[in-house]
């Protein structure tokens, strides 16, 4: 693959990967049903520990393509690792 599509592919990951852990962090908010069964509740678990996983594996993915393209595609690169860092230290200074 060429530079460049590696560094498109690296703010394409960006949004994907923000979209995905949240909705695996959101769909683990909240009680589940007294009437769901244990199995039931284990399992969607699981499934939200994985879709969480994968958002940020897309995260860490993108920032390594940013990284390694960082030479050919300066803005690309810089707008891909902003838009995971900024959002990152906002929501870490949240919690303090």
């Amino acid at each position: 693959m060429s530079i460049t599509k590696l560094a498109n592919l690296a703010l394409a990951l960006v949004p994907i990967g923000w979209l995905l852990a949240l909705y695996g962090v959101m769909s683990q908010l909240g009680d589940p049903a007294s009437t769901a069964a244990r199995y039931a509740i284990e399992s969607q678990r699981h499934v939200s520990n994985t879709i969480l996983l994968v958002g940020v594996m897309c995260l860490i993915a993108s920032l390594w393509l940013s990284g390694s393209t960082f030479a050919a595609a300066r803005k690309r690169s810089l707008l891909a690792t902003a838009s995971i860092a900024i959002p990152t230290v906002l929501i870490i200074a949240d919690f303090y």
